[in-house]
């Protein structure tokens, strides 16, 4: 199971440079970015930018970092339709197997998706209930694409038998924003893809003597 370090992860101020900078003091799995596009240029931002968006963090910058820090990066994509553009950008940095993708991710993207992982926030008709488990099982396997491997919850709204049964069926599950040390003592033993919080080191703490 991965931990990710949510944007502004030990209130490092979401998607700033700060944040940034302390990957080392996380050593999680995975950071996660927003991502925008304004005109040509894609930067993250968790809202649109429209007049500052130049002064943001550019996702080139971000790629950059991750091929030096040969760390996973969950591109939370704010923006519809731009899924083709990232990929496009990590082929440029050769950085493919570290991607990850989550937000507004859509069935017309998916011919674009040769490489990554993806976890769907939603699937039309299908609320995430342990009742439509078989029909989300069943959508997901007829992608007949690898690259997309299960759900990304919200923790607070989906039940712990429902991310247990997903993980008997072959889902991957991943949990966000599990900030809480309870919740995390809750999600760490049953989650089977990842989990992302602003506590990555509680996280990973509990994660390593879980496998104790």
């Amino acid at each position: 199971m991965m931990i990710t370090a949510h944007g502004g992860a030990l209130h490092t101020g979401r998607n700033s440079r700060l944040y940034m900078d302390y990957i080392d003091v996380y050593a999680a799995d995975a950071i996660e970015v927003d991502i925008q596009k304004r005109k040509d240029l894609l930067y993250i931002s968790h809202l649109p930018a429209p007049f500052s968006y130049k002064k943001k963090i550019t996702l080139r910058e971000v790629f950059s970092i991750v091929k030096e820090k040969k760390i996973k990066v969950n591109c939370d994509l704010k923006k519809k339709g731009i899924l083709k553009d990232v990929i496009k950008l990590a082929h440029e940095y050769e950085i493919e197997d570290y991607l990850i993708f989550t937000g507004s991710v859509r069935e017309d993207d998916f011919k674009y998706l040769d490489c990554g992982q993806v976890w769907l926030n939603s699937l039309k008709n299908l609320p995430f209930t342990r009742l439509n488990i078989p029909a989300i099982k069943a959508k997901l396997d007829s992608y007949n694409n690898e690259h997309i491997v299960g759900l990304n919850c919200n923790y607070r709204f989906v039940t712990k038998e429902f991310v247990i049964e997903c993980a008997a069926v072959g889902i991957s599950i991943s949990m966000f924003t599990v900030d809480t040390v309870s919740a995390l003592v809750k999600l760490v033993p049953i989650v089977n893809g990842n989990i992302t919080t602003n506590q990555p080191n509680t996280a990973i703490y509990l994660r390593d003597k879980n496998k104790g």
